[in-house]
């Protein structure tokens, strides 16, 4: 495990290091479930309209993963940075290809980002804050390493939606999960911690995990419902935020 920078938080960045470093390898064959797929195909979508990726863009990617999001983003060109603190992730995430733009990944603590102030066009946080111990702060960092015209995008679980509900029986029972350890956030306190609003909010996931049956019918309904059902429903969230909105947290 390699820290790029000194931190507090040595005991509790290693937990958390373990914790995922476990979980990679099942959390990569969901991926390629019929399931894993159609929810990741709704929430990419979400995700690169929010972003509007730019050719030669720099795109920092908080909590890569195993690097789904930075390849995505680097295939319309971009140049892009993908932090986890897990070494099993990040080891899946370089074996992906990249057809378009670059793509380097480090492991780093979020909350800490080894990046001068004003570096990069966008930061992306996908489903990443639902696990940090200090939120506050990797927005806080997120927003620093922006330049003034840069573009924050956040995805997130949706605690009022059917999917944080399953994870959240699912932590009671099965002791492996990294749902125990997962805090769900609604939207309104996302506001909150960055003291502005987004200037774009788009759900999905309004199929629930006990509704899925295949991808067509999962799409037709994910649809129907996205032209009826409020957004307190959804369950998944993204949203885009002005850096030059945001003022300094």
């Amino acid at each position: 495990m390699i820290q790029l920078r000194e931190n507090p938080y040595g005991v509790e960045v290693t937990i958390f290091m373990s914790l995922f470093d476990d979980v990679a390898p099942r959390y990569e064959a969901f991926c390629h479930t019929p399931l894993g797929q159609f929810i990741n195909q709704v929430e990419q979508k979400i995700i690169i309209d929010l972003s509007s990726p730019q050719p030669k863009e720099s795109w920092i990617d908080l909590g890569c993963g195993t690097g789904e999001y930075s390849v995505a983003l680097a295939s319309f060109g971009c140049q892009v940075i993908g932090l986890d603190e897990s070494e099993s992730m990040l080891e899946r995430a370089r074996t992906k290809p990249v057809t378009s733009g670059t793509v380097k990944y480090e492991s780093a603590d979020i909350r800490y980002i080894p990046y001068p102030n004003g570096f990069f066009d966008g930061a992306l946080i996908q489903v990443t804050l639902e696990f940090v111990k200090d939120a506050p702060q990797v927005l806080k960092e997120a927003l620093r390493v922006l330049q003034h015209s840069g573009r924050l995008v956040v995805g997130l679980i949706h605690e009022l939606g059917p999917w944080a509900q399953h994870y959240q029986e699912r932590a009671k029972t099965d002791p492996v999960t990294v749902y125990r350890h997962a805090h769900f956030w609604t939207v309104q306190e996302l506001y909150e911690l960055l003291h502005c609003f987004p200037v774009r909010i788009e759900s999905g996931l309004y199929v629930g995990p006990n509704e899925f049956t295949t991808q067509d019918a999962a799409w037709h309904l994910e649809a129907q419902r996205r032209n009826t059902w409020p957004l307190e429903k959804a369950g998944f969230i993204g949203l885009r935020f002005n850096r030059k909105d945001c003022g300094t947290l």
